[in-house]
């Protein structure tokens, strides 16, 4: 595959197992797509087609790395580390891996470019639950979900696990640090994966095992009718 001067890859694209549904998400939600209508799960929809299509319309033209069908986000993610991949969708413990890993390596962030120029970017997340119990354990966890909520506890938190804020007083504290300025403008333009509809959970699989092939020259429309299938089975 051709490379850009002195051997460097245009654009990491990580269509593997790993993160697949996070790639293709990018693409389809800066196309203005989405999983979802509604109650239903929607994969094969014109905006998602056509960000598949462009997808593998940048393989076909080697502006990607080596064989993206089969590449996993860590791995490729390595790769963009070391110099080797000239853009990458990359996450905030990415600038502390570069720090650790590479410190002279010439990098900026920006914001991941869309269709229309509007902000979107792909928001995953864990969940902090507790069980219904009787009023004093409610009063208790409460006043737990309350203290570690609290501005600086939460962002302490934040800063040492090296995630994103999910409260604006978090977001705030964190504001002065450079490294995340940008991943902080664009966090509430964020999209999350349709975790709670019950047909998601087949579909991301789907979408792990079946959306490679377009790097390997699959139709996307044929590829996305049947992540479809498995959405619409999962009902």
């Amino acid at each position: 595959m051709n490379a850009l001067g002195g051997g460097v890859y245009g654009y990491g694209m990580p269509l593997g197992n790993e993160e697949a549904q996070a790639e293709t998400s990018i693409w389809t939600f800066g196309n203005g797509g989405s999983w979802t209508d509604g109650s239903k799960v929607t994969v094969d929809t014109p905006q998602n087609l056509e960000a598949v299509q462009f997808m593998q319309k940048m393989v076909q033209e080697k502006a990607t790395q080596p064989n993206p069908g089969a590449s996993d986000r860590t791995p490729m993610l390595n790769v963009f580390i070391q110099g080797k991949i000239a853009m990458a969708v990359g996450l905030p413990p990415t600038v502390g891996q570069i720090k650790e890993k590479n410190p002279d390596l010439d990098y900026g962030i920006a914001p991941i470019p869309t269709k229309s120029g509007e902000p979107v970017t792909l928001g995953v997340a864990d969940h902090l639950m507790a069980f219904k119990n009787d009023g004093k354990k409610q009063t208790a966890i409460k006043a737990f979900v309350d203290y570690f909520f609290s501005k600086d506890v939460y962002s302490e938190w934040v800063k040492a696990e090296g995630f994103l804020p999910t409260t604006k007083s978090g977001a705030e504290v964190l504001s002065s640090n450079p490294d995340l300025k940008t991943f902080l403008d664009t966090l509430p333009s964020a999209k999350f994966y349709p975790s709670t509809n019950t047909a998601w959970s087949a579909t991301q699989g789907a979408i792990q095992s079946l959306v490679g092939q377009v790097a390997q020259g699959k139709s996307p429309a044929s590829v996305l009718q049947a992540v479809q299938k498995k959405a619409d089975a999962a009902s």
